[in-house]
């Protein structure tokens, strides 16, 4: 997991060196009420929020979860944009954002570049407090690794620019905890006939 965590945010780098980012930084983006800055400032924290977390001590309280398990806890029915925790989202990423895209884009290299070091040396097992939850360390970079594959795509449709691949272990894990995120949500049938038999599809199966 670290090698695909620490491979897709070279590829969101390169995005966030991206001349177009720094000529939409303040256009409006294409999820609602984010702008290109908050969006790019959110796709960062990926990254950030790794550093910062595993920067406390290891976590004693609470019995670790995997990352679908903590997905499912915090998604559900679709909040109001103008609730209090999508507004903390966008005013959290427009923080991050707000010394400019080329002073975000060499915060991000520092911080993985640091990562690139230090994660390594951590044991995969590493109880992690990532917000309210307790994951290990391989399932606390699978939370990552999804926000980084998802924003990825949005801010690239953002720019208007191809989406880059992200390496294949990166894919293989992503898709794999999104399916299982899917399956807890609508039942196994529901996603296996979409998958497989479109004439049998009913409605659209999503993760979140």
């Amino acid at each position: 997991m670290i090698s695909a965590f620490l491979g897709t945010a070279e590829v969101v780098s390169g995005l966030l060196h991206s001349p177009v980012l720094t000529e939409r930084w303040e256009r409006p983006s294409a999820l609602a009420r984010f702008r290109v800055s908050g969006l790019a400032g959110h796709l960062a924290r990926a990254v950030f929020n790794v550093e910062r977390w595993v920067a406390e001590p290891p976590q004693a309280d609470g019995a670790p979860i995997d990352a679908v398990a903590y997905f499912l806890a915090g998604t559900g029915p679709a909040p109001d944009l103008d609730d209090a925790v999508p507004r903390r989202i966008r005013a959290a990423g427009e923080q991050e954002a707000a010394g400019g895209p080329a002073a975000l884009a060499g915060e991000f290299d520092a911080a993985r570049n640091r990562l690139t070091t230090l994660l390594p040396t951590l044991p995969t097992d590493r109880p992690v407090g990532v917000f309210s939850h307790v994951l290990p360390l391989d399932q606390c970079l699978l939370t990552r690794l999804v926000e980084l594959v998802v924003h990825l795509d949005d801010l690239a449709v953002s720019l208007e620019v191809p989406t880059p691949p992200v390496p294949v272990e990166a894919t293989d894990a992503v898709t794999d905890c999104l399916t299982r995120i899917a399956v807890a949500r609508h039942g196994f049938l529901p996603v296996i006939r979409t998958l497989s038999r479109r004439e049998r599809a009913t409605d659209p199966i999503a993760a979140f």
